[in-house]
């Protein structure tokens, strides 16, 4: 009895199986590489402009790459922006504290589409959308600046100095 019992209940527990296994499976993190103009930081003075007067104007085009593998949004920022009275002629305003900043119109744009524009000292400490870089992929930057024609003597002597910093977010 107690054979046929073990015989019974071992026959119970006989089931079909089968087995797969996945092996090496890996993660591997995605990267973020930005380089502007195909550098990576010091980057160079972009804009080291003297005797700048009434009426100039010009533009930079800057190239944002995206060397890594996952999409990244561009960011612009204007910051640590000085002025500085510099050497003030008789025919300058007094008290002189330097206002080119206020002065010097900045537009910038991506493809023909204006990102921001404004007088240097109003667009300051903003960070800009530029737009999404895919990986692998890049865009232009266009920075336009230009003094008006009428600002009068209130800039004579005066300068300013200021960063471009450029940053790229996973998107």
């Amino acid at each position: 009895i107690g054979v046929l019992g073990l015989a019974i209940g071992w026959g119970t527990y006989a089931y079909f199986s089968d087995t797969e296994t996945s092996e090496g499976n890996t993660f591997t993190a995605g990267t973020l590489d930005l380089k502007v103009d195909d550098k990576d930081d010091p980057l160079p003075v972009y804009f080291e402009l003297f005797d700048v007067k009434p009426g100039d104007s010009g533009s930079k085009d800057i190239v944002l790459k995206n060397d890594g593998t996952l999409d990244g949004k561009a960011y612009i920022h204007f910051k640590n922006v000085v002025d500085s009275p510099g050497t003030t002629p008789e025919s300058e305003l007094t008290p002189d504290n330097g206002e080119l900043s206020e002065n010097l119109w900045i537009k910038v744009s991506v493809d023909s589409t204006t990102i921001v524009e404004g007088f240097l000292s109003d667009i300051k400490s903003n960070s800009y959308l530029l737009g999404t870089i895919a990986g692998g992929s890049s865009l232009t930057v266009t920075i336009e600046w230009s003094i008006n024609s009428d600002v009068g003597d209130v800039i004579q002597g005066d300068s300013v100095t200021f960063d471009i910093e450029f940053s790229l977010e996973q998107a």
